[in-house]
């Protein structure tokens, strides 16, 4: 058996974590001044989910300063789990608490970059809603882009084909300055889904991938084109998308050869930390202590550090 202490001082990454629900629910309760009840608890897919969201998290943020407040929070619990570099997500949705100024949200996440510089290294990912509005996605997402601030991108909704092409010329800008750029697939669509996704988009990294476990030929795609994908098993189980951890595909994944990293997606509802995931992955027999080493060492060495 392991423990947390067997993890939490190693070099590693958390590519997948929205901030704002990225901090412990032990966290968020006494600056949103409640309780929301039976939680965290294990959810019957993305819809139960967004009822918690739609009822109590989305409606405490009402301010810029709110913003401020959670994303914090959240970077401050990543720091308490020993993560090296954090791409984390800061949702376009967050400008309108800005007064609708893009410049401004760009500095809101430039100042929380530099607020903890030389605790972390936070690299902000600019995260897009596909059902987020279309008219603002157009108006703020290419300047977010253009200002430097944001080193990867992220779409998230439903996993679905319709409406990709909408997002298809916000991936080229992105391509073309450098950005990282990613999208949500493959947590509860199947693996032509992610393979789709990465060829419309020309995906550098897959938030999930998991469906892809399905079909060694999508397997094979992503070991060829050297996809990594940013798995997150505490999240794959809470809601329901794999049956058990110890069945978690994770596992083929690794032993694939295809490049992995451990993320905490939502901190808030999954209450799994990236060193206490591990901790489970191995006391579970899905993956060895050697087997995550290498993965922290693979994922710092892919940075540099």
């Amino acid at each position: 058996m392991v423990s947390v202490s067997d993890f939490i001082t190693l070099k590693k990454v958390d590519c997948h974590n929205h901030l704002n629900l990225g901090m412990r629910y032990a966290s968020y309760v006494p600056w949103a001044g409640f309780q929301i009840p039976n939680f965290p608890r294990k959810m019957n897919g993305l819809g139960e989910m967004h009822e918690v969201i739609g009822q109590y998290t989305r409606v405490r943020i009402a301010t810029k300063k709110d913003v401020q407040d959670v994303i914090t929070l959240a970077v401050q619990d990543a720091v308490a789990d020993g993560i090296t570099v954090l791409e984390g997500s800061f949702d376009i949705n967050f400008v309108n608490h800005c007064g609708g100024n893009v410049d401004e949200f760009c500095q809101l996440a430039e100042d929380i970059r530099k607020k903890f510089e030389g605790k972390i290294d936070l690299r902000p990912e600019l995260g897009m809603g596909k059902l987020f509005d279309k008219a603002k996605i157009d108006a703020w997402v290419p300047e977010c882009l253009k200002s430097g601030v944001f080193k990867s991108l992220d779409l998230y909704g439903p996993e679905v084909e319709d409406g990709l092409d909408d997002f298809v010329y916000i991936y080229d800008l992105a391509g073309q300055l450098g950005i990282k750029k990613k999208a949500h697939v493959g947590e509860f669509s199947d693996a032509n889904s992610v393979k789709r996704f990465i060829e419309i988009f020309n995906l550098d990294e897959v938030q999930h991938g998991i469906g892809a476990a399905k079909d060694d030929k999508i397997m094979q795609f992503l070991k060829d084109k050297n996809i990594r994908c940013n798995i997150t098993p505490a999240s794959n189980v809470m809601l329901s998308a794999v049956p058990s951890l110890e069945e978690h595909p994770i596992k083929k994944f690794v032993e694939w050869g295809i490049p992995v990293t451990i993320g905490t997606d939502d901190l808030l509802f999954f209450n799994k930390s990236v060193s206490e995931q591990c901790v489970d992955l191995v006391n579970s027999g899905v993956l060895t202590v050697e087997q995550i080493k290498k993965i922290f060492s693979d994922n710092i060495a892919s940075y540099g550090l």
